[in-house]
């Protein structure tokens, strides 16, 4: 089974991850009403608002496997696949795939860690 994290508590750790321009200042706990908006601008929006449109998230503390995140990013990667997009957002959408991995990545070493220890 994946492990899983709470939604606001990966974003969190994702928009550290990208350097603060995921979330853009907005609280992880808040991002939810993305949904209801498209004002955002910047690298990171379309994706953003891919993560909270496409993964059934139903309170910022649900708990999210990592193939949530990859999987509703998939539609976006395809685009930029078959060479619809911008440079720049291409890049912001690999450093995402990136950050993905490297909190889910730390998620299993730290549960590793500590099965191992007990």
């Amino acid at each position: 089974m994946s492990r899983q994290i709470p939604f606001d508590e990966c974003l969190a750790q994702l928009d550290a991850l990208c350097g603060g321009e995921l979330l853009d200042g907005a609280a992880p706990d808040a991002i939810l009403a993305v949904r209801q908006r498209n004002e955002e601008a910047g690298p990171y929006a379309e994706a953003l608002r891919m993560l909270v449109n496409w993964i059934p998230v139903r309170s910022a503390d649900q708990a999210i496997a990592r193939n949530d995140f990859i999987h509703a990013l998939g539609p976006l990667r395809l685009r930029h696949q078959s060479g619809e997009g911008s440079a720049e957002t291409y890049r912001a959408l690999a450093r995402l795939i990136r950050a993905i991995d490297a909190v889910y990545d730390e998620l299993d070493s730290d549960t590793a860690h500590g099965s191992a220890c007990h």
